[in-house]
Protein backbone atom coordinates (compact mmCIF):
# COMPACT_ATOMS: atom_id res chain seq x y z
CA UNK A 1 0.00 0.00 0.00
CA UNK A 2 1.03 3.55 -0.33
CA UNK A 3 -1.20 6.92 0.55
CA UNK A 4 -0.60 9.91 -1.86
CA UNK A 5 -1.00 13.21 -0.15
CA UNK A 6 -3.14 15.49 -2.16
CA UNK A 7 -3.62 18.67 -0.13
CA UNK A 8 -1.78 20.12 2.90
CA UNK A 9 -5.32 21.93 3.88
CA UNK A 10 -7.08 20.68 6.71
CA UNK A 11 -10.29 22.81 8.46
CA UNK A 12 -10.01 20.50 11.22
CA UNK A 13 -7.57 21.41 14.42
CA UNK A 14 -7.16 17.79 16.12
CA UNK A 15 -5.35 17.68 19.01
CA UNK A 16 -3.70 14.50 17.95
CA UNK A 17 -3.00 15.36 14.55
CA UNK A 18 -0.16 13.23 13.33
CA UNK A 19 0.03 15.25 9.42
CA UNK A 20 0.46 18.57 11.27
CA UNK A 21 4.15 19.15 11.15
CA UNK A 22 4.39 17.44 7.34
CA UNK A 23 1.41 19.93 6.54
CA UNK A 24 3.30 22.89 7.90
CA UNK A 25 6.33 21.85 6.03
CA UNK A 26 4.15 21.80 2.66
CA UNK A 27 2.78 25.36 3.36
CA UNK A 28 6.24 26.83 4.17
CA UNK A 29 8.13 25.27 1.47
CA UNK A 30 6.22 25.18 -1.35
CA UNK A 31 3.77 27.73 -3.32
CA UNK A 32 1.10 24.95 -4.09
CA UNK A 33 -1.10 23.44 -0.92
CA UNK A 34 -2.86 21.15 -3.53
CA UNK A 35 -1.63 18.61 -5.88
CA UNK A 36 -1.44 19.61 -9.28
CA UNK A 37 -2.97 16.50 -12.03
CA UNK A 38 0.15 16.07 -13.89
CA UNK A 39 2.04 15.32 -10.15
CA UNK A 40 -1.18 12.94 -9.26
CA UNK A 41 -1.08 11.43 -12.40
CA UNK A 42 3.24 10.80 -12.52
CA UNK A 43 2.37 9.47 -8.69
CA UNK A 44 -0.35 6.83 -10.15
CA UNK A 45 2.02 5.59 -12.45
CA UNK A 46 4.03 5.37 -9.36
CA UNK A 47 1.53 2.83 -8.00
CA UNK A 48 1.33 0.87 -11.09
CA UNK A 49 4.34 0.01 -11.67
CA UNK A 50 4.25 -1.46 -8.31
CA UNK A 51 1.52 -2.94 -8.84
CA UNK A 52 -0.90 -1.66 -6.00
CA UNK A 53 -4.24 -1.39 -7.58
CA UNK A 54 -5.81 0.90 -4.57
CA UNK A 55 -5.68 4.85 -4.71
CA UNK A 56 -5.27 5.70 -0.98
CA UNK A 57 -5.58 9.74 -0.48
CA UNK A 58 -4.71 11.78 2.28
CA UNK A 59 -3.87 15.20 3.21
CA UNK A 60 -4.97 17.37 5.15
CA UNK A 61 -8.26 16.64 4.43
CA UNK A 62 -8.17 15.13 0.62
CA UNK A 63 -11.98 16.49 -0.15
CA UNK A 64 -11.18 19.85 0.09
CA UNK A 65 -8.67 19.90 -3.24
CA UNK A 66 -10.81 21.81 -5.82
CA UNK A 67 -10.26 19.21 -8.03
CA UNK A 68 -11.12 16.17 -6.18
CA UNK A 69 -13.54 14.99 -8.57
CA UNK A 70 -10.99 14.90 -11.41
CA UNK A 71 -8.35 13.21 -9.50
CA UNK A 72 -11.10 10.93 -8.49
CA UNK A 73 -11.87 10.33 -11.63
CA UNK A 74 -8.26 10.20 -13.28
CA UNK A 75 -7.45 7.36 -10.99
CA UNK A 76 -11.00 5.61 -11.94
CA UNK A 77 -9.85 5.87 -15.71
CA UNK A 78 -7.18 3.19 -14.78
CA UNK A 79 -9.42 0.56 -13.37
CA UNK A 80 -8.22 1.58 -9.72
CA UNK A 81 -10.56 1.57 -6.47
CA UNK A 82 -10.39 4.62 -4.05
CA UNK A 83 -9.50 4.65 0.08
CA UNK A 84 -9.89 7.82 1.46
CA UNK A 85 -9.16 9.57 4.71
CA UNK A 86 -11.41 11.74 5.70
CA UNK A 87 -12.92 14.05 8.72
CA UNK A 88 -16.28 13.51 7.04
CA UNK A 89 -17.35 17.07 6.49
CA UNK A 90 -16.69 16.26 2.91
CA UNK A 91 -17.88 19.32 0.66
CA UNK A 92 -20.94 18.50 -1.60
CA UNK A 93 -19.44 18.17 -5.19
CA UNK A 94 -17.05 16.05 -3.44
CA UNK A 95 -19.37 13.73 -1.55
CA UNK A 96 -22.05 13.67 -4.46
CA UNK A 97 -18.77 12.20 -6.36
CA UNK A 98 -17.77 9.57 -4.17
CA UNK A 99 -21.62 9.00 -3.72
CA UNK A 100 -21.56 8.41 -7.00
CA UNK A 101 -18.93 5.17 -7.12
CA UNK A 102 -19.70 1.46 -7.06
CA UNK A 103 -19.76 0.51 -3.82
CA UNK A 104 -16.67 -2.17 -4.10
CA UNK A 105 -14.65 0.73 -5.90
CA UNK A 106 -14.87 3.22 -2.88
CA UNK A 107 -13.78 3.51 1.06
CA UNK A 108 -14.26 6.37 2.50
CA UNK A 109 -12.62 5.92 6.40
CA UNK A 110 -14.19 8.82 8.54
CA UNK A 111 -12.35 9.74 11.71
CA UNK A 112 -15.58 10.29 13.72
CA UNK A 113 -13.56 12.39 16.73
CA UNK A 114 -11.78 14.82 14.39
CA UNK A 115 -13.14 18.48 15.24
CA UNK A 116 -12.31 22.16 15.33
CA UNK A 117 -13.58 22.32 19.08
CA UNK A 118 -11.15 21.76 22.12
CA UNK A 119 -13.41 19.36 23.50
CA UNK A 120 -14.03 16.64 20.98
CA UNK A 121 -16.98 17.03 18.12
CA UNK A 122 -19.51 19.37 18.47
CA UNK A 123 -23.19 18.68 17.96
CA UNK A 124 -23.14 20.39 14.42
CA UNK A 125 -19.79 18.51 13.53
CA UNK A 126 -21.31 15.19 14.20
CA UNK A 127 -24.69 15.84 12.62
CA UNK A 128 -23.10 16.71 9.35
CA UNK A 129 -20.80 13.76 9.69
CA UNK A 130 -24.25 11.10 10.39
CA UNK A 131 -25.28 12.88 6.90
CA UNK A 132 -22.53 12.33 4.93
CA UNK A 133 -22.21 8.54 6.29
CA UNK A 134 -25.77 7.70 5.28
CA UNK A 135 -25.26 9.28 2.36
CA UNK A 136 -22.41 7.07 1.24
CA UNK A 137 -24.04 3.95 2.97
CA UNK A 138 -21.36 0.95 2.04
CA UNK A 139 -18.93 2.94 1.16
CA UNK A 140 -18.44 4.66 4.80
CA UNK A 141 -16.30 3.08 7.56
CA UNK A 142 -15.99 4.60 10.76
CA UNK A 143 -12.49 5.03 12.82
CA UNK A 144 -11.82 6.53 16.02
CA UNK A 145 -8.39 7.92 17.19
CA UNK A 146 -7.55 7.15 20.60
CA UNK A 147 -5.34 9.43 22.45
CA UNK A 148 -6.45 9.95 26.35
CA UNK A 149 -6.46 6.67 28.25
CA UNK A 150 -10.66 8.21 29.13
CA UNK A 151 -12.59 7.36 25.82
CA UNK A 152 -16.02 6.20 24.81
CA UNK A 153 -16.97 4.31 21.72
CA UNK A 154 -20.39 3.28 22.10
CA UNK A 155 -21.68 6.78 20.44
CA UNK A 156 -20.66 4.76 17.26
CA UNK A 157 -22.99 1.61 17.58
CA UNK A 158 -25.95 4.02 16.79
CA UNK A 159 -24.49 5.85 14.56
CA UNK A 160 -23.15 2.29 12.27
CA UNK A 161 -27.11 1.76 13.05
CA UNK A 162 -28.77 4.57 11.66
CA UNK A 163 -26.23 5.40 8.80
CA UNK A 164 -26.63 2.33 7.13
CA UNK A 165 -22.40 2.51 6.65
CA UNK A 166 -20.35 -0.89 6.65
CA UNK A 167 -20.57 -2.76 10.50
CA UNK A 168 -17.20 -1.95 11.40
CA UNK A 169 -14.62 -0.01 13.59
CA UNK A 170 -11.31 1.18 12.30
CA UNK A 171 -9.28 2.03 15.83
CA UNK A 172 -6.22 4.13 15.65
CA UNK A 173 -4.04 5.05 18.51
CA UNK A 174 -2.27 8.58 18.71
CA UNK A 175 1.05 8.42 18.02
CA UNK A 176 4.08 11.37 18.83
CA UNK A 177 5.44 13.34 15.98
CA UNK A 178 8.93 12.54 16.64
CA UNK A 179 9.97 16.43 16.06
CA UNK A 180 6.27 17.65 17.31
CA UNK A 181 4.47 18.14 20.42
CA UNK A 182 0.42 16.80 19.17
CA UNK A 183 -1.25 15.12 21.82
CA UNK A 184 -0.74 11.10 21.78
CA UNK A 185 -1.77 8.51 23.82
CA UNK A 186 1.39 7.80 26.05
CA UNK A 187 2.15 3.59 26.54
CA UNK A 188 2.14 3.96 30.25
CA UNK A 189 -1.54 3.89 29.97
CA UNK A 190 -1.29 1.53 27.12
CA UNK A 191 -2.64 -1.70 29.26
CA UNK A 192 -5.72 0.37 30.37
CA UNK A 193 -6.69 1.60 27.18
CA UNK A 194 -6.56 -2.61 26.22
CA UNK A 195 -8.96 -3.76 28.81
CA UNK A 196 -11.59 -0.73 27.38
CA UNK A 197 -11.37 -1.60 23.78
CA UNK A 198 -11.84 -5.45 25.15
CA UNK A 199 -14.84 -4.68 26.35
CA UNK A 200 -16.04 -2.48 23.72
CA UNK A 201 -15.11 -5.27 21.28
CA UNK A 202 -17.50 -7.21 22.96
CA UNK A 203 -20.22 -4.89 23.34
CA UNK A 204 -20.10 -4.02 19.66
CA UNK A 205 -19.88 -7.97 18.49
CA UNK A 206 -23.29 -8.45 20.52
CA UNK A 207 -24.40 -5.56 17.42
CA UNK A 208 -22.60 -7.47 14.91
CA UNK A 209 -19.91 -4.53 14.82
CA UNK A 210 -16.71 -5.53 14.18
CA UNK A 211 -13.29 -3.82 15.54
CA UNK A 212 -10.60 -3.11 13.19
CA UNK A 213 -6.74 -2.23 14.76
CA UNK A 214 -4.61 0.37 12.77
CA UNK A 215 -0.92 0.35 13.17
CA UNK A 216 1.07 0.75 16.68
CA UNK A 217 -0.97 -1.44 18.97
CA UNK A 218 1.30 -3.97 21.25
CA UNK A 219 0.54 -7.59 22.42
CA UNK A 220 1.15 -6.50 25.60
CA UNK A 221 -1.45 -4.20 26.27
CA UNK A 222 -3.96 -6.81 26.51
CA UNK A 223 -3.96 -9.22 29.51
CA UNK A 224 -4.80 -12.52 28.40
CA UNK A 225 -8.54 -12.26 29.36
CA UNK A 226 -8.57 -9.17 27.00
CA UNK A 227 -7.44 -11.01 24.00
CA UNK A 228 -9.91 -13.84 24.22
CA UNK A 229 -11.97 -11.53 24.31
CA UNK A 230 -11.16 -9.79 21.35
CA UNK A 231 -11.34 -13.17 19.44
CA UNK A 232 -14.66 -14.08 20.34
CA UNK A 233 -15.36 -10.85 19.17
CA UNK A 234 -13.45 -11.43 15.72
CA UNK A 235 -11.69 -8.54 15.75
CA UNK A 236 -9.26 -7.73 12.97
CA UNK A 237 -6.39 -7.50 15.95
CA UNK A 238 -2.70 -6.96 14.58
CA UNK A 239 0.87 -5.64 15.93
CA UNK A 240 1.92 -3.95 12.72
CA UNK A 241 4.13 -1.23 12.41
CA UNK A 242 5.59 -1.28 8.73
CA UNK A 243 6.73 1.32 6.56
CA UNK A 244 3.67 2.62 5.27
CA UNK A 245 4.98 5.01 1.98
CA UNK A 246 2.86 8.00 2.60
CA UNK A 247 4.03 10.02 -0.49
CA UNK A 248 4.06 13.97 -0.30
CA UNK A 249 2.97 16.64 -3.19
CA UNK A 250 7.03 16.96 -3.60
CA UNK A 251 7.95 13.53 -4.36
CA UNK A 252 9.06 12.17 -0.50
CA UNK A 253 8.20 8.72 0.27
CA UNK A 254 8.15 8.47 4.30
CA UNK A 255 8.01 6.21 6.02
CA UNK A 256 4.98 7.49 7.94
CA UNK A 257 3.68 10.81 8.61
CA UNK A 258 4.99 10.68 12.31
CA UNK A 259 8.62 10.42 11.19
CA UNK A 260 8.26 13.10 8.80
CA UNK A 261 11.68 14.33 8.63
CA UNK A 262 13.45 11.52 10.04
CA UNK A 263 12.82 8.50 7.95
CA UNK A 264 12.05 9.30 4.41
CA UNK A 265 13.49 8.96 0.79
CA UNK A 266 12.84 10.60 -2.44
CA UNK A 267 10.32 8.52 -4.73
CA UNK A 268 12.66 10.20 -7.95
CA UNK A 269 16.15 10.31 -8.08
CA UNK A 270 15.48 13.88 -9.09
CA UNK A 271 12.68 16.51 -10.12
CA UNK A 272 9.51 14.97 -11.31
CA UNK A 273 9.61 16.32 -14.36
CA UNK A 274 13.42 14.84 -15.28
CA UNK A 275 13.18 10.94 -14.52
CA UNK A 276 12.20 8.89 -16.84
CA UNK A 277 9.76 6.81 -15.59
CA UNK A 278 12.16 2.96 -16.51
CA UNK A 279 14.53 4.83 -14.03
CA UNK A 280 12.50 5.37 -10.93
CA UNK A 281 11.59 3.06 -8.23
CA UNK A 282 9.05 1.10 -7.21
CA UNK A 283 6.89 0.76 -3.53
CA UNK A 284 8.85 -2.64 -2.50
CA UNK A 285 12.19 -1.10 -3.15
CA UNK A 286 11.37 2.15 -1.42
CA UNK A 287 10.28 0.34 1.88
CA UNK A 288 13.32 -1.66 1.87
CA UNK A 289 15.48 1.70 1.95
CA UNK A 290 13.10 2.73 4.48
CA UNK A 291 13.56 -0.39 6.53
CA UNK A 292 16.96 -0.57 6.15
CA UNK A 293 16.93 3.08 7.53
CA UNK A 294 14.70 1.90 10.85
CA UNK A 295 16.97 -0.88 11.43
CA UNK A 296 18.08 -0.37 14.69
CA UNK A 297 15.49 1.27 16.02
CA UNK A 298 13.23 -2.20 14.98
CA UNK A 299 16.01 -3.78 17.52
CA UNK A 300 14.46 -1.94 20.59
CA UNK A 301 10.76 -1.30 20.98
CA UNK A 302 8.18 1.28 22.85
CA UNK A 303 9.24 -0.45 26.41
CA UNK A 304 12.58 -1.47 27.71
CA UNK A 305 11.16 -5.15 27.74
CA UNK A 306 10.42 -5.07 24.14
CA UNK A 307 14.23 -6.28 23.37
CA UNK A 308 14.05 -9.40 25.44
CA UNK A 309 10.11 -9.89 24.50
CA UNK A 310 8.94 -13.38 22.67
CA UNK A 311 6.54 -12.45 20.94
CA UNK A 312 8.89 -9.53 19.71
CA UNK A 313 11.67 -12.16 18.56
CA UNK A 314 8.95 -14.42 16.98
CA UNK A 315 8.26 -11.60 15.31
CA UNK A 316 4.07 -11.88 16.35
CA UNK A 317 4.76 -8.51 17.77
CA UNK A 318 6.66 -5.04 15.74
CA UNK A 319 7.31 -3.30 19.43
CA UNK A 320 5.10 -0.75 18.63
CA UNK A 321 4.92 2.68 16.92
CA UNK A 322 8.91 3.76 15.89
CA UNK A 323 7.96 6.90 17.11
CA UNK A 324 7.23 6.01 20.24
CA UNK A 325 10.74 4.71 19.80
CA UNK A 326 12.50 7.00 18.84
CA UNK A 327 10.42 9.64 21.75
CA UNK A 328 12.01 6.71 23.92
CA UNK A 329 15.67 7.02 22.90
CA UNK A 330 15.04 11.20 22.86
CA UNK A 331 15.38 11.15 19.20
CA UNK A 332 19.22 9.82 19.48
CA UNK A 333 20.91 7.41 17.02
CA UNK A 334 21.68 4.19 19.74
CA UNK A 335 24.13 1.11 19.08
CA UNK A 336 22.67 -2.30 18.45
CA UNK A 337 24.82 -4.66 20.29
CA UNK A 338 24.47 -9.00 20.26
CA UNK A 339 25.45 -10.48 23.92
CA UNK A 340 25.38 -14.14 23.82
CA UNK A 341 22.74 -14.23 21.07
CA UNK A 342 20.85 -11.78 22.66
CA UNK A 343 20.33 -8.47 21.36
CA UNK A 344 20.81 -5.85 23.83
CA UNK A 345 19.71 -1.80 23.38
Amino acid sequence: MANLTVTAVCNMRCPYCFATAHMQDIQQSQDETFISMAAFARQLDFLQRSQIDQVRLIGGEPTLHPQFPELVACARQRGMALLVFSHGLIPERALACLEALPESACLVLINTNATKAANGPTSAEMARRRQTMRRLGQRALPGFNIYTPHFDLDFLLPLIAESGCRRAVRLGLAQPIWNGNNRYLHPKHYPQVGTSIAQFARRAAGAGVRVEFDCGFVRCMFAEDDLVALQQAQADIGWRCNPILDVSMDGQAIHCFPLTGRVQTPLFAAPLSAVPLSAAPNATALRAQLAAQTAPYRAAGIYRECSTCVFKQRGECTGGCLSQTMRRFHHDPFRVTVYKGKTVT
